[in-house]
C-alpha cells in the first residue's frame, strides 16, 4: 500500500480530552474530586487539534501542603505523553491549573457524657 492509498486517522478534540483526564488522575499526588457544591469535576481538561498539533489546558487538584510545582509538572509530562502516544499527535501546549483542597479531616469520636 502506498502512502497516496492510506486512510487518515482524524482525532476528535473530546478524545484527546479523555486521553488527558486520564493521564492526570493517574499521577500520584493528584486528587479526584467529584462534582460538589460548584460541580467542579478535577481533573478536568480543554483541548483542541488543529493542523495534528494539540493544545490542551488541564485543571487537576492536590491536598494542601503539598508542592504543587513538582505535581504540575509530573501532569503536564504524563499528558504530553499520553496524548502524544495514544494519538500520534504533536504537542504545542499543555497548560496544568493546581488548585488545593484541604485534607480530610477524620471526625472527633463522640463522647457520651
Amino acid at each position: 500500500m502506498t502512502d497516496s492509498n492510506r486512510g487518515t486517522l482524524d482525532i476528535r478534540d473530546h478524545a484527546v480530552v479523555r486521553i488527558a483526564e486520564i493521564a492526570a488522575s493517574r499521577v500520584t499526588g493528584v486528587e479526584r474530586i467529584a462534582g460538589g457544591l460548584t460541580s467542579r469535576t478535577l481533573p478536568r481538561a480543554e483541548a483542541s487539534v488543529r493542523n495534528g498539533r494539540v493544545r490542551a489546558t488541564i485543571d487537576v487538584a492536590t491536598l494542601w501542603t503539598t508542592p504543587i510545582a513538582d505535581v504540575a509538572h509530573r501532569v503536564r509530562r504524563a499528558v504530553e505523553d499520553d496524548i502524544a502516544h495514544s494519538s500520534g499527535l504533536c504537542i504545542e501546549s499543555v497548560d496544568v491549573r493546581m488548585h488545593y483542597t484541604p485534607p480530610e479531616r477524620t471526625p472527633e469520636p463522640r463522647r457520651v457524657e
